[in-house]
């Protein structure tokens, strides 16, 4: 199985995490493909979304992902929240994924309709930010794998 070959799910992710950020690939065009395919079918990634900042329920920016229905739960991603000290996002913090930090708590939003969003999604997060696959967790263990916008600078420079 494709999630077995080369580290594990972690390893899958770093992978598909790499091309999502425009980094050299060890694997080519087909195999990227056939991971994400494989990790997409698994875990149906592509309808949740991790939020740890403003577009949670209740903050100033949750009117974003609000019309999207869809249910609400805690989780916990391993990395570290840094402040971003410059650019449109200035002020607020960005994560930085490491699969070695403690566990951050988060909120999973899982929706049907996050697909057509991610467009306008990804827009409004801009270019300082960038949208990778993290694997979530809660206390029984793996929860799945979700999308989450992480900082681009800094998750360029830990996968490159």
């Amino acid at each position: 199985m494709i999630l077995d070959n080369g580290g594990g799910l972690q390893a899958v992710l770093t992978r598909l995490n790499r091309a999502r950020l425009g980094l050299p690939a060890d694997e080519g065009p087909v195999a990227l493909a056939a991971a994400a395919e494989v990790v997409e079918e698994i875990f149906i990634a592509s309808e949740k979304l991790t939020i740890y900042g403003t577009l949670a329920p209740g903050e100033i920016n949750h009117h974003h992902v609000a019309g999207l229905g869809g249910a609400w739960r805690d989780a916990a991603v391993r990395g570290t929240l840094g402040g971003i000290d410059r650019g449109e996002h200035q002020g607020l913090h960005g994560m930085r994924l490491d699969p070695t930090a403690p566990p951050l708590p988060v909120k999973l939003l899982q929706s049907a309709g996050l697909p057509t969003a991610w467009a306008r999604l990804d827009a409004f997060e801009g270019e300082e930010m960038q949208r990778l696959l993290v694997p979530l967790e809660s206390a029984e263990g793996l929860l799945g794998v979700a999308n989450i916008y992480t900082l681009r600078r800094e998750m360029t420079s830990a996968l490159g």
